[in-house]
């Protein structure tokens, strides 16, 4: 049976939901009861105390349960799958009850009658009907009928008589496969969110380190000022670069705020709760080979999977303009017994021969059209996919090394500042060339955060390119094709 996702992924959807509703009425408590002025301290301080706590697994699972364009699309799918057993009931009986009441100056009639019909894949249909009259003035009426038609050029044989079905059970795997991409799109949308917001906290954590030092800075200031081995215009200097740093971690908090603001969107939060990522940011090189990748995603990207499907619905439409350019030739036979139990059977040749009618070969030209241009689309889908997936993997190994450039910045940048506060603490430096060096730590420490975040959402896009975005997380959406 189709699930829309699986057992585990529904289960562990309702863990998250139940423990996501008690972090938010825990949050609304804190709210409620925090004193009128906040504290400080950033997303790690008492402010947070009341925030949800997500891994990013966590957030992908909320994400597929509760996105309301992924539960229109998830809705969708149900009226894609009754389509198909529409289409499949091509060949089951249908069944016509017929009664009816007449009333006139000679006479008053009652009766009835039930017809079935019967499809059958070589394009023939049968009938059977039976029809009773009761009079009030006259003679009760009855007869049985039982024929059957079968095309024998135009709509016959099982080749045309079943392509809509088959044509149907592509659309639904290509349904299958769209529903499949909107998920995929999720997770990286999923992914991005979650990444800006680890990025807007270290923003802030960064920002208040830097706020911290330079508080630190002016105390060191004011002490070497007092034993008169420095200016007192370093004072003032400290003062300015607390007040840059204080602009900087208002900066920083906003940006938190609509980091937060944008995750909680997709996942449909409602009200100002904050979340807390519950993950470190770590740099694990993948060792990645194209030729694996490239096949990977020849099997498993749904655009390319589609393209195929859409190009063997487009053989489909081509073979029905085909069949439709030959004339109508109907064999029927009927079979017929009346209420005096008289029988009569016929056999009926029936033929039409349009001329010069010139739309059926409009038809199929466009359904020749329709084939080479989906053809091609597979062709320029695969070539586009290579170059997708080089890209991607090229893209991943030079943000790699941007991580670890960025690291020895950061730690070099730290060694510097380092540096300069113990030259200052003599009486060797300045505030300003403190500050110097505390700029170029932020500028590093701020780098080596968007270079891990890069790299991460790097590998995120190379397992989109490269189809493997759902395997990557353990998730199975339906699969079962007709």
């Amino acid at each position: 049976m189709r699930q829309d996702s699986t057992d585990r992924v529904a289960g562990t959807g309702r863990a998250v939901v139940g423990r996501v509703v008690a972090q938010g009425l825990l949050c609304l408590w804190g709210l409620l009861a925090a004193p009128a002025s906040l504290p400080e301290g950033g997303p790690s301080g008492p402010a947070s105390a009341g925030a949800i706590q997500l891994t990013l697994e966590e957030a992908v699972v909320l994400a597929l349960e509760r996105n309301r364009s992924f539960l229109d699309r998830r809705s969708d799918r149900e009226v894609q799958k009754f389509s198909l057993v529409v289409a499949e009931d091509r060949w089951t009986p249908k069944l016509n009850l017929r009664p009816f009441v007449s009333q006139d100056e000679a006479d008053k009639k009652a009766g009835g009658g039930a017809e079935v019909n019967l499809r059958v894949p070589t394009g023939g249909t049968f009938n059977l009907r039976w029809d009773k009259v009761v009079s009030e003035n006259f003679e009760d009426s009855k007869s049985q009928a039982l024929s059957y038609s079968q095309p024998l050029l135009r709509g016959a044989w099982p080749e045309i008589d079943t392509a809509s079905v088959r044509q149907a059970r592509l659309d639904e795997r290509i349904a299958i496969l769209s529903f499949r991409k909107s998920a995929e799109d999720l997770i990286v949308s999923v992914s991005g969110a979650y990444r800006a917001l680890i990025s807007a906290i270290r923003r802030v954590e960064i920002a208040e380190n830097s706020l911290r030092r330079a508080r630190e800075q002016l105390v060191t200031a004011r002490t070497l000022i007092q034993a008169g081995r420095v200016a007192q215009r370093e004072t003032v200097r400290s003062e300015v670069e607390i007040a840059n740093r204080e602009v900087s971690l208002t900066q920083a908090q906003n940006r938190l705020d609509t980091a937060n603001f944008a995750l909680a969107d997709i996942l449909e939060f409602e009200g100002d709760i904050p979340i807390r990522p519950q993950v470190a940011l770590e740099v694990e090189r993948r060792e990645i080979v194209f030729e694996a990748a490239f096949e990977e995603a020849l099997r498993s990207r749904p655009d390319f999977l589609q393209a195929q499907l859409q190009a063997e619905i487009a053989e489909i439409g081509l073979t029905v303009a085909r069949n439709n350019l030959l004339p109508d030739l109907d064999l029927k036979l009927e079979w017929r017994r009346d209420s005096a139990g008289e029988t009569d059977t016929a056999v009926r040749v029936d033929a039409s021969i349009p001329l010069d009618d010139l739309d059926r070969d409009l038809r199929q030209l466009q359904a020749h059209t329709a084939l080479r241009k989906a053809k091609r689309s597979v062709v320029e889908l695969r070539e586009s996919i290579g170059i997708a997936v080089r890209e991607a993997i090229k893209d991943v190994e030079v943000r790699f090394r941007l991580t670890e450039l960025a690291r020895s910045a950061r730690e070099l940048a730290e060694e510097s500042l380092m540096i300069e506060e113990q030259k200052f603490s003599q009486g060797l430096s300045s505030s300003f060339e403190v500050a110097e060096s505390g700029d170029v730590l932020i500028r590093a420490e701020q780098a080596e955060v968007e270079a891990i975040i890069a790299y991460l959402d790097g590998l995120t896009r190379l397992d989109q390119v490269s189809g493997k975005t759902l395997e990557r997380w353990g998730i199975r959406l339906e699969t079962e094709t007709p």
